[in-house]
């Protein structure tokens, strides 16, 4: 899938077959398209990557309509750019993008928060407590894999409790492009301790109803991921 070795490639291949088999009513294009989105969102495939239409189709025995459009589709989605010399690249992401989205995700998320709060139920709080426990245990075991993935369940989970569709998709279409720096930000230093702290600190804040203290501790969760992804661009471990 570009200029490196074919490892990717096997690993993205072996996704789409499998996803071929399990999902047989779907169309070719609409498999290659999710596989692809969901391997770039996750770094899987990383910013800078070179993706070929002709040789992807090569390798799923595919005709080159359905990855043609499954690319253009993620071009359309600003994951990918066309290359004036042939091909795709996957969009490197500016550290002015980055300062954007986790800035409005700030406001959109801890607004959320406060929503959650006030309609907040004992059900909501038992979820989220369970979901840091059993992230605790992740931690303990270090299990990354569950650990962001539970991580992102808290949130989806409490701005699900926000009860307004609208703000909650408007979330989630930012914490797509978010993604793919999540499993970053949970593998540095203490901040899978500080995460599961800032959790913490959120649901006593929501149990006393404070909603104050509620959208400035989500807020302030928000930012630090942001700088930790900044801090790691100018180190070059992210690709910009």
């Amino acid at each position: 899938m570009g200029s490196s070795t074919g490892m990717d490639e096997l690993a993205v291949m072996g996704q789409l077959a499998q996803e071929v088999t399990m999902a047989p009513n779907r169309s070719l294009s609409q498999v290659i398209y999710a596989s692809l989105r969901r391997s770039i969102l996750s770094g899987e495939i990383p910013s800078g990557r070179r993706l070929v239409e002709e040789r992807l189709a090569s390798l799923l025995g595919a005709s080159r309509t359905p990855v043609r459009e499954a690319l253009q589709r993620l071009t359309q989605e600003d994951l990918l750019q066309k290359l004036r010399y042939g091909g795709y690249e996957v969009r490197r992401i500016t550290t002015k993008e980055v300062e954007e989205i986790f800035g409005i995700r700030s406001v959109l998320e801890s607004y959320a928060a406060v929503l959650a709060t006030r309609n907040m139920d004992q059900e909501v709080m038992e979820e989220l407590e369970r979901i840091i426990r059993i992230s605790q245990e992740a931690l303990d075991s270090h299990d990354l894999e569950s650990f962001v993935k539970l991580n992102t369940d808290f949130h989806d989970r409490l701005y699900r409790a926000s009860k307004s569709d609208r703000l909650y998709r408007m979330i989630q279409e930012l914490r797509d492009h978010f993604y793919r720096f999540r499993r970053i930000i949970l593998s540095k230093g203490r901040m899978p301790s500080i995460s599961i702290k800032d959790h913490r600190a959120m649901i006593k804040a929501m149990q006393r109803r404070d909603e104050k203290k509620v959208e400035r501790l989500v807020r302030q969760h928000i930012l630090r991921g942001m700088k930790v992804v900044l801090r790691e661009m100018k180190r070059g471990a992210i690709s910009s």
